[in-house]
């Protein structure tokens, strides 16, 4: 059996900057969700949506940082991650705007805040999301 090497050093490059970004940021927007009510979101579909994708994201981003940093370096010559963080960006985007959205119809103050500070996590970590599809792309291009 042999021996597990960490690399980090992958934690400097841009890539694993945005990695951490991404997981601080959807960490944060699950915790409002979790502590706040389905007011959130217009709907309860609206609601299971928010739950879905930021238990997908919070499962999946922490998944490609610990492989990178264990050198399995090889998802980077495939599409794999590029589709993931596009598909992260898409549906945060759609995450972020239905919950900012309902913001004006919540009528307590401390809902307020907190649909209003998670539709921003959610914001944050979309553009975290796209510029790391666009990082993936440039490594991607540069391997093949």
């Amino acid at each position: 059996m042999g021996l597990v090497v960490i690399n980090t050093g992958y934690l400097k490059t841009k890539s694993g900057i945005m990695k951490i970004i991404e997981i601080v940021c959807v960490a944060c927007a699950f915790g409002l969700l979790r502590v706040s009510s389905h007011v959130c979101g217009h709907t309860k579909d609206s609601h299971f949506l928010g739950v879905g994708v930021l238990v997908a994201a919070m499962m999946v981003t922490p998944l490609l940082l610990i492989s990178y940093m264990m050198g399995k370096m090889q998802i980077q010559n495939t599409y794999l991650e590029i589709a993931l963080n596009a598909l992260f960006a898409l549906f945060l985007l759609a995450v972020g705007a239905d919950v900012l959205k309902a913001v004006g119809t919540v009528y307590s103050n401390s809902v307020t805040r907190k649909c209003f500070a998670m539709g921003i996590f959610s914001i944050a970590a979309c553009i975290t999301y796209l510029l790391d599809t666009v990082f993936c792309v440039m490594v991607y291009r540069g391997n093949n």
